[in-house]
């Protein structure tokens, strides 16, 4: 895990503040981390997703981009990255972060590219056994650009309005626990930008 992310997200003053700013998280529980891998590690990874399949979902609720589930890839700079998030001592950290225990090697992993008009509407992420979503952004949309991750609040079990809006910045995580209360959506992308981002759920 040292050699992907940024040193300072290891340190106990940093766990620290991210477990405060989980439980305080509003809607509901979730924590942004800045700059959480190294920027070559980025980098690597952005090249990588330029080889890796993509397919086209298109739906009334959605209209983006995906690739298959990334333990499949023989890219190295996603294998790498993708062994991180299976680690037992990523797991932990989560863990320990968030208070909500996941197992090491139990997650969902694939990637994803929102291009102009690309949405996916609002939903709650809930399947059996998901218990944190992660997004980690490979590219970054400036506000006005859309593909904001918009966090919605519950008003007796359906989505009410938006209380915060995430916007992709390259090398941003974002955690949030999976409820039936984690109301979320993916702002249509409104620029001709990129919005490519590695993201899935961990159980």
């Amino acid at each position: 895990m040292q050699e992907l992310v940024s040193e300072e997200v290891l340190s106990g003053m940093y766990v620290a503040e991210k477990m405060t700013a989980f439980q305080r998280g509003k809607p509901f529980p979730h924590v942004v981390f800045e700059g959480f891998v190294q920027k070559s590690v980025v980098e690597g990874l952005l090249k990588a997703f330029q080889k890796e399949p993509f397919e086209q979902k298109r739906a009334d609720l959605f209209q983006f981009s995906q690739t298959f589930d990334l333990h499949a890839s023989k890219q190295k700079a996603i294998k790498a990255v993708v062994k991180v998030l299976d680690s037992k001592e990523f797991a932990e950290y989560l863990t320990r972060v968030t208070g909500v225990k996941v197992k090491a090697g139990a997650s969902d992993v694939f990637g994803s590219l929102y291009r102009s008009t690309d949405y996916l509407l609002c939903h709650d992420d809930q399947l059996e056994g998901r218990k944190l979503a992660f997004i980690l952004y490979l590219t970054s949309l400036r506000e006005g650009q859309g593909g904001a991750l918009a966090l919605r609040e519950d008003v007796k079990g359906v989505p009410g309005k938006v209380v915060k809006r995430i916007h992709p910045k390259a090398g941003r995580l974002v955690v949030f626990a999976v409820s039936r209360k984690s109301w979320h959506q993916v702002e249509e992308v409104v620029s001709q930008g990129n919005r490519y981002a590695l993201g899935g759920w961990l159980h």
